[in-house]
């Protein structure tokens, strides 16, 4: 075989390199933390209030797990208080498979949540919730199993 013959297959094979990891760069799928980010960013201020504001309670919002369900737990001061807000259980491996939930608390204070409606796996837990005119902000990781 010639010397310009195989100058010609490197370059062929070269070009099919490329064209591969362009075409598998293209089909990945890459999730942002939220696709609002920056309208997010914005409102961060917020957030910095409401973790101050939730480390003022009496001790911090638990997470507890039991063969069936995830248990949220407030604290006793937030019993029998009206409160609105809501649970991300947020995926950061893939956002599909995130769980937004309004917060509904028994009068114990306690929120169940089915792992069925969970894949195995990390979870970090977004508390945002309103009671007595103040806003809260709590961020917990658990792992469902």
């Amino acid at each position: 075989m010639h010397w310009g013959h195989k100058i010609i297959i490197v370059f062929i094979v070269f070009a099919a390199g490329i064209l591969t990891l362009v075409t598998k760069s293209m089909r990945t799928r890459i999730d942002m933390v939220t696709p609002d980010y920056y309208a997010e960013e914005l409102k961060y201020q917020q957030v910095i209030d409401g973790r101050r504001e939730a480390k003022s309670l009496s001790a911090p919002v638990s997470i507890n797990q039991s063969p069936q369900s995830i248990g949220v737990l407030f604290p006793s001061e937030m019993h029998g208080i009206t409160m609105k807000g809501n649970v991300l259980f947020y995926r950061a491996s893939d956002s599909r498979q995130d769980v937004s939930l309004p917060l509904q608390l028994d009068e114990n204070g306690l929120m169940l949540v089915s792992k069925q409606r969970f894949h195995k796996g990390n979870y970090r837990v977004k508390l945002q919730w309103e009671a007595g005119g103040k806003s809260y902000y709590q961020e917990n990781f658990v792992t469902v199993n």
